[in-house]
């Protein structure tokens, strides 16, 4: 802890999304602050059947306990995701509720869990949420919420240095329509086309369109483990992020190793502080990629990850939770 630094109020953060509450908990601690992170009950799974119901049953009374006992030793704590509030409350009555995505963007307006989550807006001591397109979710329920850009550590990651077998493509998201998934899959249909056999183009066999990127080019790896997605990213001459808009934590990633990342849209929410990608649209994505890969567009990868250490470092991320947990403490 540093001289200036005011301290923060003991923190238990219940779920983990996109590493947001890792990299925070291990910037505080770094700081010698105590801040926790509590992992949900399981991975998701088959429940199905005597056996597997009473086995959830079994799991999440014992989580709910723990959760209970936890509560109580810390002065705040951060809940990740809307919709893991339903796990939740029961042990944990005062919180902060942290919005990722898919709970406030589209669970949300499930007729079963809109009273929940809206209730889990309304209750929470604060509010924040991770990426700019979710303020139209939740300011209409939260005027007062935060936006916490998805924190990432920049020094933690690998540095990009592209396979020495042959510059490559890889796309960084899953292959889903709230990906802007059309427009990712005309860009890999381009690059194929544009590359020809000396250039691999590379996507995850995740999403339920994953089948139509393979059917247009794209080779397919399975679902990596964290640290070989992180190595996928900084082996690539180029990578290819999603379409809907934003930057999500796999775009940050790879731009937080310095990988040339590039765009098949226009990102007008991050007009405040403009992000050193390339593309726009389909055509200046391909066209960013064949030149990137034949040398003809430079690229700085310490400019990408100063811009990624400066609006998304967790050092940054940790000043800005820690002031919201002071102010919700003091007004108790």
């Amino acid at each position: 802890m540093t001289g200036t630094d005011p301290g923060s109020p003991s923190a238990l953060h219940v779920n983990d999304a996109a590493f947001t509450a890792h990299n925070l908990v291990a910037e505080a601690r770094r700081r010698g602050w105590q801040w926790d992170l509590m992992p949900k009950a399981a991975e998701a799974q088959d429940w199905r059947g005597v056996t597997g119901k009473a086995r959830k049953a079994a799991l999440g009374a014992a989580w709910l306990a723990r959760l209970a006992v936890a509560a109580r030793r810390h002065d705040v704590v951060h809940v990740h995701s809307a919709s893991t509030l339903h796990h939740t409350r029961a042990a944990a009555r005062r919180f902060v509720l942290h919005c990722h995505g898919t709970d406030v963007r589209t669970t949300q307006y499930d007729a079963r869990r809109t009273d929940e989550i809206r209730a889990g807006l309304r209750d929470a001591e604060a509010v924040f949420y991770s990426t700019p397109d979710l303020a139209e979710h939740v300011l209409p329920h939260r005027a007062d919420a935060t936006l916490l850009p998805v924190p990432v550590d920049v020094d933690a990651l690998p540095r990009w240095q592209p396979e020495p077998g042959g510059p490559h493509v890889v796309f960084a998201s899953r292959w889903e329509a709230v990906k802007g998934l059309q427009a990712q899959l005309d860009t890999a249909e381009r690059l194929v086309a544009a590359l020809g056999d000396g250039v691999e183009v590379v996507g995850l066999d995740w999403g339920p369109d994953a089948a139509e990127a393979a059917r247009r080019g794209v080779r397919l790896v399975p679902r990596l483990d964290h640290a070989a997605y992180l190595r996928l990213l900084a082996g690539a001459g180029a990578v290819v992020g999603q379409a809907a808009g934003i930057l999500s934590a796999s775009e940050l990633e790879a731009m937080g190793t310095g990988a040339p990342l590039v765009v098949p849209v226009e990102l007008p929410l991050y007009a405040a502080s403009a992000p050193p990608v390339v593309g726009g649209s389909v055509d200046g994505a391909v066209e960013a990629v064949v030149e990137l890969l034949s040398g003809g567009l430079p690229h700085d990868p310490e400019r990408v990850r100063g811009w990624v250490r400066d609006t998304h470092g967790t050092a940054r991320g940790v000043d800005t939770v820690a002031a919201v947990y002071r102010r919700v403490v003091a007004a108790r």
